[in-house]
């Protein structure tokens, strides 16, 4: 009897364990829709973050999300610190596997720190696919630039989004 009950406890005490680190790891894709208009937004439950150790210099990765017909659409990323105004902004994604997307953002210029990349049916293949390693940002008007590695919980990022999207995984919040 004593054995069994320690092996529930240590089995309990996995179990915790994963789903501590699932709730903190994970991505999920939210549909929300306003009950005053009936208008429809989707997005992912969590952004990241990559910043020097002050948090003065950096960029927030988001995943957009066409609330039409709930799909990936593009990366957006908002950079501070990074030059002043925003227009052409250069994205370099480095994954573990090596490989690379480099890509241009099609924002027009604005003082925000916005910038807007698409992807096209190969560079999603590799989000599906291939954890993330660092990203470089590099601002179009003044060529300074930032690469931040991403952090353990963050390299699945797109992996995470892409596969809620891809099997109907979505929350709907009123």
């Amino acid at each position: 009897m004593k054995n069994v009950k320690t092996m529930m406890g240590t089995l309990m005490m996995c179990l915790v364990t994963i789903v501590s680190f699932g709730q903190t790891d994970s991505v999920y894709v939210i549909k929300e829709t306003d009950a005053m208009d009936g208008k429809v937004i989707a997005y992912s439950s969590r952004d990241f973050i990559c910043a020097n150790d002050a948090g003065k210099i950096g960029f927030r990765v988001s995943a957009h999300i066409n609330f039409r017909d709930i799909k990936f659409s593009m990366i957006t990323a908002t950079m501070v610190g990074i030059g002043s105004c925003n227009e052409k902004d250069e994205m370099i994604i480095l994954f573990e596997n090596g490989e690379k997307i480099i890509k241009t953002s099609w924002k027009e210029f604005n003082c925000e720190g916005g910038a807007y990349f698409d992807m096209n049916d190969d560079d999603i293949q590799l989000l599906r696919t291939q954890p993330i390693s660092k990203i470089r940002m590099t601002n179009g008007r003044t060529y300074d630039s930032y690469t931040g590695d991403v952090k353990k919980k963050d390299k699945r990022y797109f992996i995470q989004v892409l596969y809620a999207l891809d099997n109907n995984l979505i929350v709907n919040k009123k």
